[in-house]
């Protein structure tokens, strides 16, 4: 059963390198200025993303409702024919035509759930973009006031690091935080220097369906 967990590691990749427009003139060229940020933690500290999940979660639960009962049905028919057959009260079209209805069956629960995963990938990208488009401005306005040329990512979505020193004061995360709104003080760090992103709100590509 794959965990329903709303990893945003779309969004992370989108945006993992950010660059401002720059004015093709410049008297004097200047020194490329680089800014980095945690993505990942950014990401679970925005309301936005905390709704997505639940949203997510959500449809989640209802898509595994349908599939258990679709399923207990299947079980059931299984059982009826086993039961059947063993006393021997199934005329051989009678075994067929059982048989066929539970290959019937066996083929919806499997379009079932290849449905719903679909309609989980397309019903999470729409959910998304709102917050891809917000972080995106957020991160080109800091980029564009502070003179930062790039501002890239520190972590990829297994939480490795992708820079592994770099000066603190390039370290943008927390006025990328308060760009969006968010209260900084209440942002969890272990301690050291190296930022670690709290567990992810992302997503697996589609609800947590058993598979058969």
């Amino acid at each position: 059963m794959w965990p329903i967990r709303l990893r945003l590691a779309g969004i992370a990749i989108l945006l993992s390198c950010s660059q401002p427009s720059v004015s093709p003139a410049q008297p004097t060229p200047k020194p490329l200025r680089i800014g980095y940020t945690n993505l990942e933690l950014v990401l679970s500290y925005m309301p936005e993303a905390q709704q997505v999940e639940q949203q997510l979660r959500s449809y989640e639960r209802k898509v595994i409702e349908q599939l258990n009962i679709k399923q207990s049905y299947l079980q059931t028919k299984v059982e009826e024919y086993t039961e059947l057959k063993q006393q021997g009260k199934l005329t051989a079209a009678q075994e067929e035509e059982r048989r066929k209805e539970i290959m019937k069956l066996d083929e919806e629960i499997k379009r079932f759930q290849e449905e719903s995963e679909q309609s989980y990938l397309k019903k999470k990208a729409e959910l998304l973009q709102p917050i891809i488009e917000k972080l995106q401005k957020a991160i080109t306005e800091l980029a564009t006031a502070e003179g930062y040329d790039y501002i890239l990512n520190n972590s990829n979505a297994t939480g490795v690091a992708f820079i592994l020193h770099g000066p603190k004061a390039d370290d943008v995360t927390d006025r990328l935080l308060r760009r969006l709104g968010i209260d900084t003080t209440r942002i969890q760090r272990p301690s050291g220097d190296t930022l670690k992103a709290l567990p992810s709100t992302g997503a697996t590509p589609g609800p947590g369906l058993p598979r058969r």
